[in-house]
């Protein structure tokens, strides 16, 4: 099975898939843009990278799109607030298990560390990463995967990567996880290669050579 899709990965060019549903955090420049003007914003690189980041078409955008795109920029912004070593880990960790930009905005405006880690606990945001959906459970136990699912998930799935190769800060979980297994074919047996991509520790595509 081959999946489209959108990804930047240690200097992988950028596809022009534009279907694919990108998660949030990949931590790559933000620019700075007028709110008003979207002919501005999509002769900007980083803003059209974006655009393709988040599934959509840079030279089609209406105020929906162009909203979505300032709210990640915004998250950026946020993430680059993180100084320490400390505060960087404990979001790191809680990443994949936020479910929402609205999420990383809440957690990232609180103020100190003490408070960030209250706000984990009152949300409960351990207990997601131990009680998955049916779904996953579903998709573990027939070693599949889908868009949106954890790494830990992945790995509980598929095992351990061949390779692992890292894009940017390592605290925004984009990666691409390698795979490669012996498949059955009409002429015999072969060597199969899988990539799978993430985005803020969640996959957002994959591929099969």
């Amino acid at each position: 099975m081959r999946v489209l899709f959108a990804v930047s990965v240690l200097g992988l060019s950028l596809s022009a898939c534009t279907n694919m549903q990108r998660s949030a955090g990949s931590g790559y420049a933000s620019p700075e843009y007028s709110n008003n003007d979207s002919r501005d914003m999509i002769r900007d690189r980083s803003v059209r990278q974006t655009a393709y980041e988040l599934g959509k078409d840079p030279g089609n955008l209406n105020a929906s799109d162009i909203q979505d795109i300032q709210d990640r920029h915004t998250i950026r912004q946020m993430e680059r607030t993180l100084r320490s070593n400390k505060e960087k880990e404990q979001y790191s960790k809680i990443l994949p298990w936020l479910t929402s930009d609205a999420e990383k905005v809440e957690f990232l405006s609180i103020p100190s560390i003490e408070g960030r880690q209250a706000w984990i606990n009152k949300n409960k945001i351990w207990s997601r990463s131990t009680a998955p959906k049916a779904e996953m459970k579903d998709l573990v136990e027939t070693q599949d995967i889908a868009v949106g699912m954890p790494q830990e998930y992945v790995r509980k799935s598929w095992g351990d990567p061949t390779s692992v190769d890292v894009s940017g800060n390592p605290i925004y979980k984009n990666e691409r996880w390698r795979y490669e297994r012996q498949s059955s074919s009409s002429s015999g047996f072969r060597k199969e290669t899988r990539f799978v991509y993430f985005e803020g520790g969640r996959v957002v595509g994959w591929e099969t050579q």
